[in-house]
């Protein structure tokens, strides 16, 4: 998906979902990162004074989510950001940490889309 206002990342382990971690440990990860608070179940967002963002840790469906067992499930196969474009220099804030966050759970950070239209960019790959 690509906005003027806002970046679209996911963490994931590959393009089909079919990798999930247990919920606890992913949930742990992102609040260990001193850069999110939690807002809800498996949800965060941005602490204060750092760049607007939400981060939802779902048990996602081919990609998609939406209903409310995605969101209290005991595994979660997607990490999915979005953060806000009205700052460029938002945009190093947010691959740092996220690359950090993937690279604890060995799963690809992907840009859904860029400027040039290009889709599903891998800003870190899975480590084998």
């Amino acid at each position: 998906m690509w906005s003027h206002l806002y970046w679209y990342y996911e963490i994931r382990a590959n393009g089909t979902y079919s990798e999930r971690l247990l919920t606890k440990e992913v949930l742990t990860i992102l609040g260990n990162t001193g850069k999110l608070r939690p807002i809800g179940n498996q949800q965060f967002c941005n602490i204060e004074n750092a760049p607007w963002m939400s981060v939802i840790a779902v048990n996602s469906h081919n990609g998609t989510y939406g209903r409310d067992q995605d969101f209290n499930s005991e595994w979660v196969n997607l990490i999915a950001i979005v953060g806000s474009k009205s700052n460029p220099e938002n945009e190093r804030f947010y691959v740092s940490m996220l690359t950090d966050i993937a690279e604890k759970i060995n799963w690809e950070l992907i840009l859904e889309e860029d400027d040039n239209e290009n889709e599903n960019i891998i800003l870190r790959g899975k480590s084998l």
